[in-house]
């Protein structure tokens, strides 16, 4: 089997917050237009341009070859890691023989669609690029310290190497001509759709493109796959779910009760749970629709693991439905997001207390891939990280900062208590001083 080939740049097209085309959401470079430098976006640009441009002609061919590609290191990094990625190797055989030059004859079937960054909530390994609401605290957060503006950003994972270069536009969707050709191409083209955020239940042109696919006949033959954090239920969400063949509720977790409502702020777990049994029952109404839970596995939930896991195993018990956890979201960027940078100390403290929670699980699945990420705490070095104890002073500072200018009662210090103490015995050892001062 190929380590490099993967089927998406035969079947997908990505669409990000800004209108960029990338090959898929874990890619970490745009479409470039055939002079090499500048990038396909979708405010300006014909989607059927983009699909076939020299890029996407060059990716293909050096898959074909057997040849690695910068724009897919994540997922060779998760891979090299034990970890599983987002390459879907399969069905070599299917697509070697089918392009000329590079060239896919029919369109994309598939659409990672974004309409924007409007979103309620502000994460904590997010970014302006995906919520509007992040952006504008770590706008807020910086008013009172001059020259803070910029290191928030970059800790909080806006200012990546691209920005610069790109005109930022979130709004690129809302043009006439623009949302028209959209909107026709999914209808005549798509036949599974991943609606992405922001939040899409917060984004009126995601109804918009149902009723559009609706009242074009298309509707009943789409397959829907929808990503939401679940603070937000609509009527007529229901209603156009539905029509569609199938659709598919990606449900993004990040940990269980104040957990979650620490990482994915300002959400209350009650409202979350209400959702979940709102997409339980229309679940149960149509076999051909399910369930996925996505967390992301980082510094604020990798030793919450299992008992996260086990929540979603007991859920299906107790709503008698099969739902399955989407395991390819591993956080890398922003750093500070990141586990591999936690001391390893604290990574075995973590590995220790996952493996003997290992037999509350059911489903083997799961304990395999919770396998593979103890492998990989157990895997790194301190000594062999570049800038651990920047990166880790930074999470220090950036978490008590947005604790304080949110007004928590819990921080992230008395959430996580080990974890902190884990931190500053490594700091101290380093240089001896304490950067940790009293906060929240």
């Amino acid at each position: 089997m190929s380590k490099t080939f993967c089927t998406y740049p035969w079947r997908h097209i990505y669409v990000a917050t800004t209108g960029h085309l990338k090959l898929c959401c874990t890619s970490n470079e745009h479409v470039v237009k055939d002079d090499g430098y500048k990038h396909f976006n979708l405010g300006k640009d014909s989607l059927e341009d983009g699909w076939n441009s020299q890029y996407m002609r060059t990716v293909r061919q050096k898959m074909l070859n057997g040849e690695a590609l910068p724009s897919c290191s994540k997922c060779y990094d998760l891979e090299s890691r034990g970890l599983q990625s987002m390459r879907d190797p399969s069905n070599f055989e299917k697509y070697k023989n089918a392009t000329i030059d590079g060239q896919v004859k029919n369109f994309a079937e598939h659409i990672e669609l974004h309409f924007g960054n409007v979103c309620n909530l502000a994460c904590k390994m997010c970014s302006q690029q995906y919520s509007h609401k992040i952006g504008q605290e770590l706008i807020d957060m910086s008013k009172d310290e001059p020259g803070l503006s910029t290191w928030l950003k970059q800790q909080g994972g806006v200012v990546n190497n691209w920005t610069a270069e790109l005109g930022i536009v979130y709004d690129w969707f809302k043009q006439p001509n623009t949302k028209k050709q959209i909107f026709e191409y999914v209808s005549d083209h798509i036949s599974t759709m991943n609606i992405v955020g922001g939040e899409p239940t917060a984004i009126k042109e995601f109804y918009e493109l149902l009723e559009y696919c609706h009242d074009r006949g298309t509707l009943k033959n789409k397959t829907i796959m929808l990503t939401t954090n679940l603070t937000n239920t609509n009527s007529n969400l229901t209603k156009w779910l539905k029509e569609v063949k199938s659709f598919t509720i990606y449900a993004s977790i990040d940990g269980i009760g104040s957990r979650n409502e620490y990482i994915r702020h300002p959400s209350k777990w009650q409202n979350i749970e209400k959702s979940l049994h709102f997409y339980k029952d229309l679940i149960r109404s149509n076999n051909s629709c399910k369930l996925v839970f996505g967390p992301t596995f980082q510094t604020l939930n990798i030793d919450h693991l299992v008992d996260m896991i086990e929540y979603f195993e007991n859920f299906d018990k107790q709503t008698n439905i099969k739902s399955d956890i989407w395991w390819s979201s591993v956080v890398t960027g922003p750093r500070i997001c990141d586990y591999t940078v936690l001391p390893d100390s604290y990574k075995q403290i973590v590995a220790n207390d996952l493996e003997k929670k290992l037999s509350r699980l059911s489903h083997q699945h799961s304990i395999d891939q919770i396998k593979s990420h103890i492998t990989s705490l157990r895997q790194t070095n301190d000594k062999t990280l570049e800038h651990k104890v920047e990166i880790l002073k930074s999470f220090i500072k950036y978490n008590d900062k947005q604790d304080t200018f949110r007004k928590l009662q819990i921080g992230w210090r008395k959430l996580l208590p080990t974890l902190a103490n884990e931190i500053e015995k490594y700091l101290k050892s380093t240089d001896g001083n304490n950067y940790f001062t009293p906060q929240v």
